[in-house]
Formats: structure tokens, C-alpha cells, sequence
């Protein structure tokens, strides 16, 4: 492990419509019963507690890519009357049974309510248990640039770098200028939250992280839980160019220091630490720094550089910790032979490395060897989406994968898994077969493994 749809489903017709009507409202019935469950499986974040969910003004709508989902208004408390911001729960459908749900935030710009059709502002997207996912800021309904908000206490807010010391509240007014990066954080609103011996006052900043070229619009945005990927709808919409990771793949496998690299850390499966490289866009190999395992997790340590473009590290076999149990039974530890959500981390970051300096994202790869296989990861999706901040070595991300990767396939476990908790589409796993060819790994439709050879 490495640390470090927019429109409302309508009938055909007048006449059809009674004998239609119950379709919507199954399909919100339905989600509404999953999302109690949801709620009830533990804490949201406490800014996320207490919502009033308005289900009566729930609505069943439809992405241009099919993606049916169901947006939720929420009658947020506002500190004051005057304060323009809304909040809605948009509720993916993504099989019979499967969901995910984001909270999306918005806070219009020269308007007195979001229209999507036409939005000037920021929105912020969180997941309730996790925390922050992504954020943007669009003009004239075309995104431009991709950002991060905090949600801050009094004395956080005096470590960020504002422009002067002036009321919080004043600071709309003066960073209203400036680019991208350049401009200052800027607040978006109040909240309190109420706690049993206090209330305690935080306050939303919005940080931008560079400009945004994809194109999309405030409906592609919202219509898909990955941010994008629906169609863009306006005239500033670039096309990304297809990227298929297979000519690379031949490219790096034909790299004999690599499958130097793979030959020895196949060797060293039966040590105790884990053994890695990194690789840097000229070709040379660094190795990875070991780090001592805690919390029964293997652990190596990965500094990404402005030339790195991959690591390969290995995944140990069972073995004897050097601990006890309470019956004094010798601790066994059980690595598991795929690719962690750590691993998947470093991977994206370098990802997002490559895309700041002008390496070609097809060029990025993370490579995990095991004596039950040797895979490598590899990026085809928008690395716009990227969210930095995303932890993934949160304590409930590295339980579900966990219990994901218990038993059965692990190639099966890991794309469900990656399918169902990665926030963003276009990670995709590859298989270095012996003869060291490659083989993409994906699901069919009745989730069972589909090989397609490079």
C-alpha cells in the first residue's frame, strides 16, 4: 500500500398520463427507502445532520447518457434572510438496488435562485459521510475553473492567507478580483453547528485550483455522480480525445528495466516489507522508501515529482507479524494481493501530476506485483474531476474494501469496488499476463470478468 440527466421523465401524451404517474413516484419511493438506510449506517459529518429533505418536491429526471437520478430540495437554515444559496440531494441510480447519493451546493451569482439552465456562480458537491468532493465555478453556464471548499472554524479562518485582515463577511467584496490560482479564498456562507454543550460558527471558503477547458455545463455537472461525461452543451465544449492505455502498455512492458523491476519484486513477495520504484518520464527508476507497518497494513512512501509518470511495488504473502492474540496464537498478517485505495490515490495524483506539466496522461501507470498476479492501473477518464483532497485512506474507505475484497474474485471485488466508492470513472485495471502481455479487466453485465487483450 502506498501512502501518501437534466430533463423530467414525461409521458407521450395526455391521456396516458394517470396510467404513468406511479412510475416517478415508485422510483422516489424507492430511493427514499435506500437513502434512510444510508442515513441510518452511520453518522453523517455534522454539517450534514438534521437536513429537512423536502421528498413532496422530490423529482425523477434523466441524464443525456441515461443516468437516472432524483433530485431532493433541502430547506437549508440560512443565519440570514437574505443569503442566496440552495442545497439539493441528487440520488443516482446506478443498477436495481444501487445508488449514490451527493449533496450538492449553490451559490448563484447575480441570481435570486439556481437555474441550471443558465447558472453564473459555484457548486460544491459532498458526500455526507466523507466529506468534500469536488467544486467548480461556471460563467455564462460553461464551467471554467475547478476549485476546493473548507468548511472553516473562527480560528482555522485566521491561518488562510486573505488578502487583509478584514471581516470575514467583506471579503466577497475585496477578492473579487484576480485569476485562477492567483485569486484569494473566497466565503460563501455561515453555518452554525449545534452541539450539546456549545454552537459552534464555521464558515464555507472556496479556494480555487486552476481553470477549467472541459466544457462542461452546470447540467453536465450535476447530471452524473462523476461531475462530467453526459455532454457538454454549449459552444465552448472541447471534445477529449479518446485514449486507449493499450499502445503505451505495449510501449512499457517492452521496457526491459521494468520488467527488471517486475522479475525482482516477484522475488521478494515472501519478505516482510514491501519492496516499490518510481519511475520518471526520462526512464530512470527510484526506489521506494519502506515504512513501518501499522494497523496491519504494509506501508511504502511515495514523493511525487514534477517528472514522475508511475511506481510498481510489490504486495506481500501471508506472513508471521511477530504478535500474539489473547490465546498467545501468532498473529498472522494477510496482505491483500490487489491494488489498495491508497494505491489508488497515488495513482490519480499522478495523474493529476502528469496533467500539470504537460506529460501525456496515457503515459501514467501504478503497477502492483503479487504471487497472485501482476496488474497495472491506468487513467482514461477527465483529470479535471480530479479532487486532491479526497482521503483515501479514510477508516470507512478502507473498510468497504475490506469487506469488498473478503472473498471470491479479487479482480471482480476491486472493479466493484471501484465502481461503486471511486468518485471519478476512467480508472481502469490491466492484467501483465506471464508471456508479459497485457489484458483489460472490466465487468459484463452480469458482473462476471470480461478480458479484452491489448
Amino acid at each position: 500500500m502506498l501512502i501518501f440527466f437534466s430533463t423530467l421523465i414525461a409521458v407521450n401524451c395526455t391521456n396516458e398520463e394517470s396510467s404513468n404517474q406511479q412510475k416517478p413516484n415508485a422510483a422516489i419511493d424507492k430511493a427514499q427507502k435506500w437513502f434512510r438506510d444510508y442515513e441510518a449506517d452511520g453518522d453523517n459529518l455534522k454539517v450534514f445532520q438534521n437536513l429537512n429533505y423536502q421528498w413532496t418536491n422530490a423529482k425523477v429526471k434523466k441524464a443525456k447518457d441515461g443516468i437516472e437520478f432524483i433530485t431532493v430540495p433541502i430547506d437549508g437554515a440560512k443565519k440570514e434572510v437574505n443569503e442566496n444559496w440552495e442545497q439539493k440531494l441528487f440520488i443516482y441510480r446506478l443498477g436495481t438496488d444501487s445508488y449514490k447519493v451527493l449533496l450538492y451546493e449553490f451559490y448563484p451569482e447575480n441570481q435570486t435562485t439556481v437555474d441550471l439552465d443558465n447558472f453564473n456562480g459555484y457548486i460544491s458537491v459532498w458526500d455526507l459521510k466523507k466529506g468534500f468532493v469536488r467544486s467548480a465555478k461556471f460563467a455564462n453556464n460553461i464551467i471554467v475553473e475547478n476549485g476546493v471548499v473548507e468548511v472553516l472554524n473562527d480560528k482555522q479562518l485566521k491561518f488562510k492567507s486573505f488578502t487583509n485582515k478584514q471581516d470575514k463577511k467583506n471579503l466577497d467584496d475585496e477578492n473579487s478580483n484576480g485569476d485562477g490560482g492567483s485569486q484569494p479564498p473566497i466565503p460563501l456562507r455561515e453555518v452554525v453547528i449545534e452541539n450539546s454543550y456549545k454552537d459552534d460558527s464555521y464558515v464555507y471558503v472556496y479556494s480555487p485550483r486552476g481553470t477549467d477547458t472541459s466544457g462542461y455545463s452546470s447540467i453536465d455537472y450535476t447530471s452524473n455522480p462523476s461531475g462530467g461525461g453526459s455532454g457538454g452543451s454549449g459552444a465552448n465544449n472541447t471534445p477529449q480525445t479518446p485514449i486507449n492505455p493499450c499502445d503505451k502498455i505495449k510501449t512499457l512492458t517492452a521496457n526491459p528495466n521494468f520488467i527488471a523491476k517486475l522479475e525482482e519484486l516477484g522475488k521478494k513477495t515472501n519478505l516482510k516489507i514491501e519492496t516499490g520504484y518510481s519511475q520518471s518520464k526520462n526512464g530512470p527508476f527510484t526506489p521506494l522508501v519502506a515504512l513501518t507497518s501499522t494497523n496491519g497494513a504494509d506501508r511504502m512512501q511515495l514523493v511525487p515529482t514534477s517528472d514522475m509518470i508511475g511506481y510498481v511495488h510489490s504486495h506481500l504473502d501471508n506472513y508471521d507479524s511477530g504478535q500474539v492474540n489473547p490465546d498467545g496464537d501468532p498473529l498472522i498478517r494477510q496482505p491483500i494481493k490487489m491494488f489498495s485505495p491508497a494505491d489508488i490515490g497515488i495513482f490519480l495524483q499522478l495523474v493529476k501530476n502528469a496533467q500539470n506539466n504537460n506529460i501525456p496522461i496515457d503515459s501514467v501507470y501504478g503497477a502492483m506485483v503479487s504471487s497472485e498476479g501482476t496488474y497495472q492501473l491506468r487513467f482514461t477518464g477527465d483529470p479535471n474531476l480530479i479532487n486532491m483532497n479526497f482521503n483515501w485512506n479514510a477508516d470507512n474507505l478502507t473498510k468497504d474494501y475490506i469487506t469488498y475484497m473478503k472473498q471470491g474474485s479479487k479482480e471482480i471485488n476491486f472493479l466493484n469496488f471501484l465502481n461503486d466508492k471511486c468518485y471519478i470513472k476512467g480508472v481502469e485495471l490491466y492484467k501483465i499476463n506471464k508471456d508479459k502481455t497485457s489484458t483489460k479487466k472490466t465487468l459484463d453485465a452480469n458482473k462476471k470478468i470480461a478480458n479484452t487483450n491489448c
